[in-house]
């Protein structure tokens, strides 16, 4: 009696040299787009740094209130005059570079003398502040930031983490 060989499971035709090609592009593509966009992350970078360090090396026109001592009026116009004059621009820079969809600015108080900014931001969690704080020392211009204080808000029902941060700015 001869014997027969049946296959039961026949292999479906498959395009894999065709799926093997498709998946070797999408890869070509995904990393040169990825180089791409670091590239462009970078030379963002590069250029911020580079505005800042022009901003910090441009001489400050600072106006010395010229006015006799009897007429404070006078001299509280000069001092808001020169805080006006003041360049800002480097530290609104980095609060924008560094912001997140997680954190929340409650208030902002900038002292010029100082060159410092102090923050009051709200978070869900701790976690999420401690990146925005690296996130701001990471930014050109930015000295140094440090978490002065936080505590949780209990009195609210999802508990946010309310703290203060020190921006100091310069080179």
């Amino acid at each position: 009696m001869a014997q027969l060989d049946f296959d039961f499971h026949a292999r479906p035709a498959t395009p894999f040299k065709l799926g093997i090609a498709l998946a070797i592009v999408g890869a070509t593509s995904l990393i040169w787009v990825w180089s791409n966009l670091q590239a462009a992350r970078a030379s963002e970078a590069g250029l911020a740094a580079h505005i800042a360090n022009l901003e910090q090396t441009r001489p400050h026109k600072i106006a010395q209130p010229t006015v006799p001592a009897e007429n404070p009026g006078q001299v509280t116009q000069a001092h808001v005059a020169s805080q006006m004059e003041y360049s800002w621009e480097p530290a609104f820079a980095a609060l924008a570079a560094a912001r997140s969809s997680k954190i929340a600015l409650v208030s902002l108080e900038a002292s010029q003398a100082k060159s410092q900014i102090k923050l009051v931001v709200e978070s869900r969690h701790l976690a999420d502040a401690v990146t925005y704080i690296n996130a701001l020392q990471q930014q050109p211009g930015v000295k140094r930031a440090a978490l002065v204080q936080h505590e949780v808000r209990m009195e609210d029902t999802q508990k946010p983490v309310r703290f203060n941060v020190v921006v100091e700015l310069g080179t």
